[in-house]
């Protein structure tokens, strides 16, 4: 089977979060199991810089076609992909492709990975992975981006694939036909996990204290409630454990850091590679405060790497978490509620370090992609049948 997966961003685009991880994981284990797979994609980078590589390459096994953005800081600052040459990338390397599959919505590579698939007659899937609300900014652009460019897109869709029980909630609220949700959750590379550097590693690079160490990893936009943790430390509210917040500004940098904070707290900025494992590894509570989040990767990244973890209860992660008994929930925005969920798992490491073996076992056996991708296999035969 010959699959297109089409992705505003893939490797190495760190900085859009965890879209980028899904597409490379799901790609190279479909790749694995003997099926070709070709990546659309665009040259957004960072705010400053653009991948660099060539239009047409290889990475481990998948074709990746790479589009230029016309502006790479509207894509960004604004999520605005404006692709250039992408009809021609797909008319030459993609003419016996079996199915479509893609990632996010409301770009226009979608709209150009669309319009080829139906002049072929090739069936697409599509994975919103949170966005196919209009919901935390430009709830009005959204509304007239659907309305006039692509609004179409997930009716059209052969399945809409929710990657968790709260996703799919969504999906239905947004008019979605039930028979048309399919639920497979997001897939993690458990092999990345398997050596982790060695604890002290992230501490002793950026000069930390010996006090425990709380992280929030992940981007830094209005609806991760980054600002909420940041208060939870004011005032001694923690005792002597230090605050990490490691992730790229993507709208609400300045409020997380206009809340009244000391130097037990610590912006890292966006942490990649190895770095961000080392990070992982000398976490003692990793805490994900986020709203509206129907999956999230890295409280399950954390719990790979030993750290327990506290999560919102509030999205499809809090639901995943719920499930594994791997953490503490905590209602959005509550203070109190984020510094005594914090103090128990710091006080309490027995019955931290039972949450992360439950949320150990939970990944190894629902989560990894040989998996993940045997499910996605089943769903595009279906579709091609």
């Amino acid at each position: 089977m010959h699959i297109l997966q089409v992705t505003p961003y893939f490797p190495p685009t760190w900085a859009y979060g965890g879209i980028p991880r899904i597409v490379d994981g799901l790609s190279r284990s479909l790749v694995q199991k003997g099926h070709r797979v070709t990546v659309l994609t665009t040259d957004a980078m960072d705010a400053v810089s653009r991948v660099g590589l060539p239009n047409d390459r290889d990475h481990h096994g998948v074709r990746v076609l790479t589009a230029r953005n016309r502006s790479n800081r509207l894509a960004y600052d604004h999520q605005l992909f404006l692709p250039e040459g992408a009809g021609a990338l797909l008319n030459n390397a993609c003419q016996d492709v079996d199915v479509i599959h893609l990632h996010g919505h409301r770009h226009l590579l979608n709209n150009t990975a669309v319009r080829w698939a139906q002049d072929r007659g090739v069936p697409y899937v599509l994975t919103a992975n949170g966005t196919l609300l209009r919901h935390e900014r430009k709830i009005g652009v959204k509304w007239l981006w659907d309305r006039f460019v692509s609004g179409s897109i997930p009716d059209g869709a052969s399945k809409l694939i929710a990657v968790s029980a709260s996703d799919a909630a969504r999906h239905r609220s947004a008019g979605v036909a039930a028979d048309r949700i399919v639920r497979i959750p997001n897939g993690l590379d458990l092999g990345e996990f398997e050596a982790l550097p060695s604890v002290g590693e992230f501490r002793a690079k950026h000069r930390l204290s010996s006090a425990p160490i709380v992280t929030y990893l992940g981007r830094v936009s209005p609806r991760k409630g980054v600002e909420h943790l940041v208060r939870a430390f004011a005032d001694g509210g923690l005792g002597h454990a230090q605050l990490v917040i490691a992730g790229n500004d993507m709208g609400a940098m300045a409020t997380a850091k206009a809340e009244p904070h000391g130097d037990n707290v610590f912006f890292a900025g966006l942490v990649q590679g190895e770095d961000r494992l080392r990070l992982l590894a000398d976490t003692d509570v990793l805490v994900y405060p986020s709203a509206d989040e129907v999956f999230g990767l890295v409280p399950f990244e954390g719990l790979l790497c030993g750290a327990p973890v506290v999560v919102a209860d509030d999205c499809g992660c809090g639901e995943l978490i719920a499930e594994a008994g791997a953490g503490l929930l905590v209602r959005y925005g509550d203070i109190a509620g984020l510094r005594s969920r914090i103090r128990t798992l710091l006080e309490d490491r027995e019955s931290a370090q039972a949450m992360v073996a439950r949320g150990r076992r939970y990944v190894s056996e629902q989560l990894g992609f040989d998996s993940i991708a045997d499910r996605h296999l089943a769903l595009y035969d279906s579709v091609c049948s």
